[in-house]
């Protein structure tokens, strides 16, 4: 197969161009609302947004801070405003940015900024003493910038931008083969693994994104998505750029906050995790919450319950539903359901976005026919350039320009893609391969569960066995063998849990995720206890 043909409005530029281009073209319409670590929430437009980013941007460079420089952000959206026109400022100034998750703990932050080779550090107030202590331990840092209220003797982001002229001009010309990001996401691996992406695989990304939500310049797309995360730079604010529509950051998963917000700001489109259309559902009242602009609702991330599906197309029955499938490796290209396919073909994750391919591929190498199971490979433009130092990891993840997803699926004649379960996730139980996601759908049924989370856990004879992780609706009630029960006409007996466990919450990463990684060691933890 040959590599796609690329937009003429592709060639050539980069993540500062298309910036310009937008503020040039609407500069008094709205880009960004997003809160600040100083107090409040704020609305730029993009002339505003280009000339905030400019002005930080000579003042960064007045610090010291230059093209090729790789500069760490320890920023999430309650410092949406600074993160944001942080990132452009940067990359105006051809400098790599590096999201770090604010969540992580001590020794995971050394590796990233260590292993990364920032040379400085943008990082919330809240979480400055935490990097003061380590600084000694980070090899390569000469700045650390605080975001927010800053205690004497530090440097503040303000102060930094106030030095800066926004007509400085000198910037230097960005390849768009020239490193834009490193993204670092956690894996089967011990420590994080740095996705490198370009200029050009970024803006690839963007186009991709905003073509697949449908996104315009009369958008309002909105999303808790945390800026550390690819889905909030990659899904949200590039992509509504890309289309010249607003892009709006809620501050967290406050859903009570955020549909204040959506009514506040007339959103039009939202993407979040499943686990957010789960809280959405219980939380929303029509006679309450005024959700009626919203016209589409998009969820990726993980696998979505077909229960919820139903439950949302009947509650919000104005608005699309639309499924996108990707990963941070990829870009994150791949493929989207779109309206009705999520009903009509339930359970798919839908057909490639432009610019994308998508193939099964079995245990030996070879493609796999319609109909088959086997590993998900994309391959896009937008697909990452490599894992940052890590040529052994790279070697393994990309074969001939094909990133291997590690994810498990299948392709139907029509050419829909069907996301079966995690490689690591898959339960082999007595010889019998088992998906996650399989069980999990159908206690998603049960009236009474809200939750499903099922796990592979060691057994003595079986290898593996699977534990099930349930969370019930307010006010249900259900006992392990009603849940067993209802499963008896649904799965064959050797996919039905024999371990049942009631939890008020599940554990959850940044975007909402379930972490399976944290049950399953809790239960090995309680076993060998």
């Amino acid at each position: 197969m040959t590599q796609p043909v690329l937009p003429s409005d592709l060639v050539g530029k980069s993540i500062i161009d298309l910036l310009d281009a937008r503020a040039a073209a609407r500069p008094n319409a709205h880009a960004l609302t997003a809160a600040s670590a100083y107090g409040g929430e704020y609305r730029l437009t993009y002339e505003q947004l280009r000339w905030w980013s400019a002005k930080l941007a000579d003042g960064l460079r007045q610090l010291g801070i230059a093209q090729g420089d790789h500069v760490g952000l320890m920023l999430d959206n309650e410092a949406g405003l600074e993160a944001v026109i942080t990132m452009f400022a940067l990359h105006r100034l051809g400098a790599v940015v590096v999201p770090i998750n604010t969540r992580f703990a001590a020794e995971e932050i050394v590796y990233v900024v260590n292993k990364a080779r920032c040379s400085a550090l943008l990082v919330a107030s809240a979480l400055l003493a935490t990097m003061t202590a380590l600084r000694p331990r980070l090899t390569a840092i000469r700045d650390v910038i605080c975001v927010g209220p800053a205690p004497d003797g530090s440097t503040d982001w303000h102060a930094v931008g106030d030095r800066g002229r926004a007509n400085a001009g000198g910037w230097p010309t960005i390849s768009p083969d020239a490193t834009s990001e490193i993204l670092f996401t956690s894996g089967t691996t011990a420590h994080p693994k740095g996705a490198v992406m370009t200029h050009l695989r970024t803006l690839v990304s963007a186009y991709g994104f905003a073509a697949a939500l449908s996104l315009d310049d009369t958008d309002v797309y909105e999303s808790f998505f945390p800026f550390f995360t690819t889905a909030s730079l990659h899904c949200l604010i590039l992509p509504a750029i890309w289309a010249g529509a607003a892009a709006v950051l809620d501050p967290g998963l406050d859903i009570q906050a955020i549909m204040r917000r959506m009514e506040r700001e007339r959103t039009t489109k939202y993407i979040g995790a499943p686990s957010f259309y789960i809280f959405l559902l219980d939380a929303y009242r029509p006679d309450v919450d005024d959700l009626s602009r919203i016209r589409l609702f998009d969820y990726g991330g993980a696998s979505m319950s077909v229960e919820v599906i139903r439950q949302l197309a009947a509650t919000f029955p104005t608005a699309e539903l639309r499924q996108t499938y990707g990963m941070t490796e990829t870009g994150p290209a791949g493929t989207v359901a779109v309206g009705s396919d999520n009903l009509a073909k339930i359970g798919t994750v839908g057909r490639p976005w432009p610019l994308t391919e998508v193939r099964i591929v079995g245990d030996d190498g070879t493609i796999q026919p319609a109909g088959a199971t086997g590993e998900i490979a994309v391959r896009s433009p937008s697909v990452m350039r490599e894992y940052f130092d890590e040529p052994e990891l790279t070697k393994a993840a990309l074969r001939d320009g094909w990133m291997m997803t590690g994810d498990i699926g299948y392709i139907d004649a029509d050419g829909y893609l069907f996301h079966v379960d995690r490689k690591k996730d898959m339960i082999i139980r007595g010889g019998h391969n088992i998906g996650s996601l399989e069980v999990e759908e159908n206690f998603f049924a049960h009236p009474a569960v809200q939750e499903a989370a099922v796990v592979a856990v060691p057994h003595p004879k079986l290898g593996e066995d699977i534990h099930a992780f349930i969370v019930l609706r307010p006010g249900a009630t259900a006992t392990v063998d009603d849940l067993r029960a209802f499963l008896v006409d649904r799965l064959a007996d050797y996919k039905i849990p024999r371990r049942i466990s009631f939890s008020s919450a599940l554990p959850r990463g940044p975007m909402g995720k379930i972490l399976k990684s944290e049950l399953r060691k809790h239960v090995i933890e309680k076993a060998a206890s």
